[in-house]
């Protein structure tokens, strides 16, 4: 009778740091975290030139006033399930990564 083969545990976690990798590839790549921190930090022209009027009329200046502004809303079912999903994923390896150092940090300490 043959014996089953044990999972090779080294290159199931290489395998799952090479997805993780692609993925993060593809997010940088596609824009994704310049317009996550663009989001709030630039101005239209509508808001530009209202700054700009405001300091020429001497106004007490608030950027909060500026930036403030409402975005429109585009989502629907499917990108509201999947903002869902993408935080609990997010959630999950946050926490993970977290015990794998505290892990670490006993192992090594």
């Amino acid at each position: 009778m043959e014996e089953k083969k044990k999972p090779n545990w080294f290159l199931r976690v290489l395998s799952i740091l090479f997805i993780i990798y692609i993925s993060l590839t593809i997010a940088m790549q596609s824009g994704y975290y310049e317009a996550k921190l663009n989001e709030r930090t630039t101005l239209t022209e509508e808001q530009m030139k209202q700054f700009e009027e405001d300091i020429k009329n001497g106004k007490e200046i608030d950027l909060n006033n500026y930036l403030a502004e409402q975005r429109r809303d585009f989502s629907n079912g499917a990108t509201k399930a999947g903002v869902a999903v993408s935080n609990i994923i997010e959630n999950v390896f946050a926490e993970g990564f977290t015990r794998l150092g505290d892990i670490l940090k006993k192992l090594f300490t």
